[in-house]
Formats: structure tokens, C-alpha cells, sequence
């Protein structure tokens, strides 16, 4: 039968044996490693219970204006648009703009700020003894007009960022997490510990943090493993055994994918099996989902497999291993720095890793929910036309009509 002589064939490759020794290396230094200690509930009377992002115009307001007015006066603006660290600087008009928006929030006008001289900026510094010290910004004086809504604050900061270029500290996704962190009250973490214990089962929460981990390693490592199959069938000569039989492309290249993706989640599932009896084992008394993190896996980790599986495949068939490699690397790249402004809840329609490094936030979490939906959904389908159009280009080649596109880098010698 097809699918077990692939399976057996790949379950024995050197690459595959270095995935799986990479996925549980994954899992036992990061998801493991986290898990040493059972959360309890909080007792009444601790000295501090954490902090936690809540919105509170009387301190989101004042501390985003200060951070503006400072990203003003230095010319230094820092935003994330499409997951990369950008310093931005602005141009006169955008200043003349963002000066507008500094003047109504603040009562500052855009003369005083440029000509304001003794500013300073503020933030952490080594001394000579090596002791950690924080330096206070020197700027003008604010003054946040008593006639100043909160929804024209926050309609102002929208302006602020799409000046900025979108991406910044000051976006609706940011503002709340960067400009009012307070600290925890008695019933804040209480509440946030009956959501863990009730509505998560406990397991549902320790699922999300374990996808968050695993999804990183499983949006690039498939890659290498497809292309590896690829290379093992060029140089075993298998693709011309294959062109010969009577066997469809369609078949052929949709059981293999269909293999492949069985075989990486060989490790996928050993661990969730671990995690489980893990978290279970930390948790004896309480009634916890014990299929939690299997339901979560299923949903949150196969679409990453089958997404970079099908682009090893595809890439590989139509160009080379090296650029499908290539590929996927950037595109996992960019989805992890995309992500870096926010780890927990940081899942849109289109993002390749998602996010949620936290035991906590469920509600955040359930806000994203639909989005979280589409875009496994969405990876998915992308994945199955990726394998199908994999089927076409290789129907095409034992035709003989085509034979891949190739890219060669020369390099040019002078003799002087």
C-alpha cells in the first residue's frame, strides 16, 4: 500500500529523526520547564498579586500623552506595522499633524514644543557602580483639558498612529497593555483564578499555553522535512520510477502530503500525551478536561504542520528546496516578530503563528475567538490548493511539458 511505504520511508529519515528530537526538545525546554508549580488560589492580604492591563482612562491618559509629547521632542517614534521593529521618523508635515493632536490633548502648542530646549529623555541607565537607575524625561508641563472626552482621547491616539504608520504604542490592539498596567486587587486575580479553575477546567488553560510553544517550532520545522523527502526522491531516482506507473499524480502527491503530515505529528502527540498527564498529575483533586490539550493541538497546531508542509512541497516541485526553505523561513519570520508586541491574544485572521503565552486570558482569547476560527480554517484550504496545484505542476512534469523553474546566482570575476 502507498501510504506505508512512504510512511516507512520517511519515519526513517535522517531528517524526520532530527524534527522529532527538535519538537520534544521544544516541548520539555519551554512548556515543561514552565510547569514546576500548581497555581493556588489567592489568599486575601498578599502583598501583590501581579499586574494586569486594565483600562483606566485616569492613568491610560495622562501616560500615553507623556510618551507622545517624548516621541515629539526626540523625533523617535517606535512602531511594529508589519511585525519588524521600525524607528520612525516624521516628516514636516506629518509633525505639523501630529503637533495638532499633542496641542489638543496636552494644551502644549506646536511653538512651545519646538522651542522647548531643556528637554531630556528619560528611561533606565547602568551608573558606575553598576547599580540600575531611572532618569525622568525633562518635558512641558501638561495640562489635559477638563473638556477632553476619553473616546476623543482615544479617536486622537487612532490619528496618532496611522501618522506613526500603524503598529505603534498607541493603537487600539496596544495602548491599553503599554499605558495602564495596574496592579492586580484581591478580586481581580480572584476572578482571573475561578475563570482557571471553572471555565477553563484548567486544562484549557494550560492547552493554550502549550500550542503557543509548540506552534512556534511547527510553523518552520515541516518545511525542512518536505523538502527532505523531495531530495530523497531525486537522488534514489524515485521520480522517474513514479513518472512510469499508472498511478495519478493527484494520488500520488495527496498521499504523500497526507503521510507526512501523519508522520510530524508523531512527536506533536507524544508530548500532548506528556502535557497532559503532567498538568493532570499537578491538578489530583480537581475536576480538569483531561482532553483539552488533544482538542486545542488538533485545531490550533495540524493547520501550522499542514501549512508548511504544503509549502515545502509546492516550492520544492516547482522550484528548489533551498527557496521553499527560504520561503517559509521569512514568512515565519515575519509572523513571529508580528507577534512580539503582544503574546498573549495576538491572533488575526491571517497570522501564521498564534499567540497566547499566558495561563490567563481567557477573555481575551474568546475575543479573538472568530478570528481564531478563520484563520486555522483559513490555512488549511490554503494548504490543500497548495498541495493540489503540487499535483498539476507534477502531472505537468511527467508529461514532459514542464521542468520547474530554476535560479542560479553567478558571480562575475574581473582580472584586473
Amino acid at each position: 500500500m502507498l501510504f506505508f511505504k512512504e510512511y516507512k520511508k520517511m519515519l526513517f529519515s535522517l531528517t524526520f529523526l532530527i524534527y522529532f528530537i527538535a519538537v520534544i526538545a521544544m516541548y520539555f525546554t519551554q512548556f515543561h520547564n514552565d510547569c514546576k508549580e500548581a497555581i493556588y488560589e489567592p489568599l486575601p492580604g498578599q502583598e501583590s498579586y501581579g499586574m494586569i492591563a486594565k483600562e483606566t482612562p485616569d492613568i491610560l491618559m495622562p501616560a500615553a500623552t507623556e510618551s507622545l509629547v517624548n516621541g515629539y521632542l526626540s523625533d523617535s517614534y517606535t512602531a511594529y506595522p508589519i511585525g519588524f521593529y521600525k524607528n520612525v521618523h516624521l516628516s514636516e508635515k506629518k509633525k505639523q499633524k501630529m503637533a495638532e493632536i499633542i496641542t489638543e490633548i496636552s494644551g502644549i502648542s506646536k511653538e512651545d514644543l519646538d522651542n522647548f530646549t531643556n528637554y531630556e529623555e528619560g528611561g533606565f541607565y547602568i551608573d558606575e557602580n553598576g547599580g540600575m537607575m531611572q532618569l525622568e524625561s525633562n518635558i512641558p508641563e501638561i495640562n489635559i483639558p477638563k473638556a477632553l472626552t476619553y473616546e476623543r482621547f482615544r479617536e486622537l491616539m487612532r490619528k496618532a498612529d496611522d501618522i506613526i504608520g500603524g503598529g505603534s504604542e498607541y493603537s487600539d490592539e496596544n495602548i491599553v497593555g503599554n499605558f495602564s498596567l495596574v496592579q492586580k486587587t484581591y478580586e481581580d486575580a480572584l476572578t482571573e483564578y475561578n475563570k482557571f479553575l471553572n471555565e477553563d477546567k484548567i486544562t484549557g488553560a494550560y492547552a493554550r499555553l502549550f500550542c503557543d510553544y509548540m506552534g512556534i517550532v511547527l510553523a518552520i520545522l515541516p518545511v525542512f522535512v518536505a523538502v527532505s523527502l523531495a531530495s530523497l526522491d531525486k537522488k534514489s531516482r524515485m521520480e522517474q520510477l513514479a513518472y512510469s506507473r499508472k498511478i495519478s499524480s493527484v494520488k500520488l502527491i495527496f498521499t504523500r502530503y497526507f503521510t507526512l503530515v501523519v508522520l510530524l505529528l508523531i512527536p506533536v502527540a507524544i508530548t500532548a500525551l506528556i502535557a497532559n498527564f503532567k498538568v493532570c498529575g499537578m491538578y489530583p483533586n480537581n475536576s480538569a478536561d483531561i482532553f483539552a490539550i488533544f482538542k486545542y493541538s488538533a485545531s490550533w497546531l495540524i493547520p501550522n504542520i499542514m501549512t508548511a508542509a504544503a509549502v515545502g512541497m509546492l516550492m520544492t516541485e516547482l522550484t528548489s528546496s533551498l527557496l521553499a526553505i527560504f520561503v517559509q523561513g521569512v514568512w515565519w519570520f515575519i509572523s513571529i516578530f508580528a507577534s512580539a508586541n503582544g503574546l498573549t491574544g495576538s491572533i488575526g485572521k491571517f497570522t501564521l503563528v498564534a499567540r497566547h503565552n499566558s495561563l490567563y486570558g481567557l477573555d481575551t482569547f474568546m475575543n479573538n475567538f472568530n478570528d481564531f476560527v478563520f484563520n486555522r480554517i483559513f490555512y488549511t484550504v490554503i494548504s490543500i490548493i497548495a498541495i493540489a496545484l503540487t499535483a498539476f505542476i507534477y502531472e505537468q512534469k511527467r508529461k514532459g511539458i514542464f521542468n520547474g523553474y530554476s535560479f542560479r546566482f553567478k558571480i562575475s570575476k574581473h582580472k584586473s
